[in-house]
């Protein structure tokens, strides 16, 4: 019995030690995770755009700008008006913005595996390290501009409306769009490694959604039969899905969240075993 008794006490301090030795490995592999992503983002900062780092990465996202306003320009000239609400600028950035959100997300996340064959500092360094430096550095400079955008319309042009009045919606739309986008990305950069002409396919045809996306007409007034296949397109949801948080009454066709989270989820799932089915083969082929 007291043999029993003293064995005890040392069983609970060996599962104590051990619950203890895995939080500890736990710290350890979040601060070299930590470390490792600091050094990816300082180097970044450094060879990417030089000492103009900041500038350039807002630089780059401003061809969602140049894109409204030239659609701003030609509606004004033919005396469109807005397909709904009062300001033509409010709508257009409404749909212009998100969509290159998702564009762009794609674009840029292919950009660090392409490049992979030329890396070799950090031996703990993975390729979504990499991916999710890009991912953060442009979601960062991509919301300054639509911040910028959005704030500028409601300061100096007086629309009200360009402060959304459900910003919680508007977060969630953006942010599904941005996991369809990194998803997308992720994908992309893998299967461009295998088949390379797709690097030079996706940007056409990622850039020629835009039209396909309802960024300057609303989906719900579209006939029933081309409503069915625009409605097939997850961006045009996100699109309808953000334009609901500027938009109280907005109409609701064609704004399935559910079905644009799922396309999300999916496509990043598939992307990320992609990515990890295939890692050790195109190492070994570069």
């Amino acid at each position: 019995m007291t043999s029993g008794a003293r064995a005890f006490p040392n069983q609970i301090g060996s599962t104590g030690g051990s619950a203890a030795g895995h939080w500890s490995a736990v710290r350890l592999a979040w601060r070299n995770q930590i470390n490792v992503f600091s050094a990816l983002l300082y180097r970044e900062a450094e060879t990417r755009h030089g000492h103009s780092f900041a500038l350039g990465y807002i630089a780059a996202g401003i061809e969602p700008l140049v894109i409204v306003a030239t659609i701003g320009v030609l509606f004004s000239a033919l005396s469109r008006t807005p397909p709904y609400g009062h300001s033509l600028l409010l709508f257009l950035g409404t749909g212009v913005f998100p969509i290159y959100l998702f564009i762009h997300t794609s674009l840029r996340i292919r950009q660090p595996l392409n490049a992979m064959a030329q890396r070799n500092r950090f031996p703990i360094e993975r390729p979504l390290d990499h991916l999710m430096v890009h991912a953060v550095l442009h979601v960062v400079s991509s919301a300054a501009v639509a911040a910028l955008f959005f704030f500028s319309l409601y300061w100096f042009g007086g629309v009200e409306a360009a402060i959304p009045y459900d910003p919680v919606t508007a977060i969630g739309a953006l942010a599904t769009l941005f996991v369809l986008g990194l998803a997308v990305g992720i994908f992309n950069a893998v299967f461009a490694r295998l088949v390379p002409v797709w690097d030079v396919i996706w940007p056409a045809v990622a850039r020629a959604s835009l039209h396909f996306s309802g960024p300057y007409f609303v989906a719900a007034y579209l006939p029933p039969a081309q409503r069915f296949y625009f409605g097939l397109n997850p961006v045009m949801h996100g699109v309808n899905w953000l334009r609901q948080a500027f938009y109280p009454f907005y109409p609701h066709a064609l704004s399935d969240r559910f079905y644009l989270v799922m396309v999300a989820l999916v496509l990043l799932t598939l992307g990320l075993l992609l990515e990890a089915g295939t890692r050790r083969y195109l190492e070994e082929k570069e």
